[in-house]
């Protein structure tokens, strides 16, 4: 009871108040907020001479005295225990957190006070990640009930994700082969990697969105939300440049002369701009290789007439998404379809007319798909289709659709033309094999009933 009166009043007193005035602080001493944090997520809360300390405290500190307000932090053993302390309302705060749907249920969240991308940590002899999209099928190992685990369930659901205590162990399966990658707040992990000796591991990436570090709020205190937000916004650049020097900048034991302090500096200079034309000629020779790279990439996987995918990316994606079916069992659905006497075509007007005509075609039935789906040429006038997270009922209706659109269009010559379509779905106990020995069946089939039909 006491509390909530605290709370009312606190609220009362600041709710016309800018900026907060010594006037405006209430006497908060007999009744001090019950704070709680792990010692186990440096550079924001760890533990240095026997002390919690860090940046979320440090500018927990910073609050507090704005507030006038007293608070005790104790330490929890984990994360877990965190959470389940606001929830259990054993504890009133915690000082760097980020809001998520799930912690919603039970605690507020005031405005970020700061905010760092989160990179992809793998070994050494990892390539450059520009999209994690790439590590579907690898295990990237993350801390249990951490925040980030929240963003990248939301926006990348397809990553395989496994689970251990904290950033340290998730390091450690990392560097010890046991899993590929993972995934952190940038501080967190380059604070580890430098004060833990990993030499064979480095930051291979980042994505998006980027992490932001709010106070985290018991919900029945909410009436401390305005308090605290209105002491972020008076947080000058000089008391945040004073918590950045104190975690981030080097700290120098020894005086050095003024002499030879201009020397180190001109030397330090000199050595700079080798280093910016070194990186200069560095980025343009990357750029040049990554353009190379990309091009034998198109060569290898397109088809140089028509542009559509080649049979090669073909059977390297089919063989991707039957993984994923194996792993989250998404339907998986195939179009096979070939031109109806395109040979006829070929003998009357020529081959290049033949090619022109295959070049129609494969910009029609590109234009009609989603994006998701992958279009081939299977060969000659054969084309395919890899429609991921299709029944065959839609992926007949497709089928039926593309081929009124096809008989419609105005292809050059005025050529008419229709195709024959096989269409199935990936079964339980298929391979790549069984599947296209399928589809091949059908796609014959559907032939020889267009020809026997009146």
């Amino acid at each position: 009871m006491k509390k909530m009166i605290l709370l009312f009043l606190l609220l009362l007193t600041f709710s016309h108040a800018t900026p907060l005035s010594t006037a405006e602080m209430p006497v908060t001493n007999k009744s001090p907020l019950k704070c709680i944090s792990t010692g186990e997520w440096a550079p924001f809360n760890l533990i240095e001479n026997d002390k919690l300390t860090g940046i979320g405290l440090d500018y927990w500190y910073l609050i507090e005295n704005k507030l006038n307000i007293k608070s005790h932090c104790s330490l929890a053993k984990n994360w877990t225990e965190v959470l389940t302390s606001i929830k259990n309302h054993t504890a009133d705060i915690t000082i760097a957190t980020q809001n998520t749907q799930k912690r919603s249920e039970y605690a507020v969240f005031s405005k970020p006070y700061v905010r760092y991308p989160i990179v992809i940590v793998t070994k050494n002899d990892t390539g450059f990640i520009d999209d994690i999209n790439l590590l579907r099928d690898r295990t990237i190992v993350v801390g249990k009930n951490y925040a980030t685990v929240d963003i990248l369930k939301k926006h990348y659901p397809l990553l395989h994700l496994k689970y251990v205590g904290s950033i340290d162990e998730a390091l450690k399966q990392v560097n010890d082969s046991k899993a590929f990658a993972t995934i952190g707040i940038l501080p967190v992990v380059a604070y580890k990697l430098n004060r833990h000796a990993f030499p064979n591991l480095k930051i291979s990436g980042s994505i998006r969105p980027y992490f932001s570090l709010s106070i985290m709020v018991r919900k029945d205190y909410a009436a401390l939300l305005p308090l605290i937000n209105k002491a972020i916004d008076t947080i000058s650049t000089k008391e945040k440049d004073e918590i950045n020097k104190k975690w981030i900048t080097l700290r120098y034991e020894e005086k050095i002369s003024r002499k030879y302090f201009y020397a180190l500096l001109i030397g330090s200079g000199i050595l700079f701009l080798f280093f910016m034309a070194w990186l200069y000629l560095l980025k343009k020779e990357i750029s040049r290789k990554n353009k190379t790279t990309k091009e034998l990439e198109r060569l290898v996987t397109i088809d140089t007439l028509t542009s559509v995918c080649n049979r090669y990316m073909f059977d390297s994606t089919l063989d991707k998404e039957i993984a994923l079916y194996r792993r989250h069992g998404l339907a998986l659905s195939l179009i096979f379809f070939d031109i109806d006497g395109f040979k006829h075509i070929n003998d009357i007007y020529g081959h290049k007319v033949g090619d022109t005509i295959l070049k129609e075609l494969a910009t029609l039935v590109s234009e009609h798909i989603r994006t998701s789906d992958t279009f081939c040429r299977w060969g000659g006038d054969e084309f395919i289709i890899i429609l991921p997270n299709t029944t065959e009922v839609y992926a007949q209706k497709l089928s039926e659709n593309l081929d009124h659109l096809i008989r419609k269009a105005p292809f050059t010559h005025h050529i008419s033309l229709s195709c024959s379509f096989g269409v199935t779905q990936f079964r339980e106990e298929d391979t790549h094999l069984s599947l296209m020995s399928r589809i091949d069946y059908l796609l014959y089939d559907s032939k020889n009933m267009d020809t026997e039909s009146p």
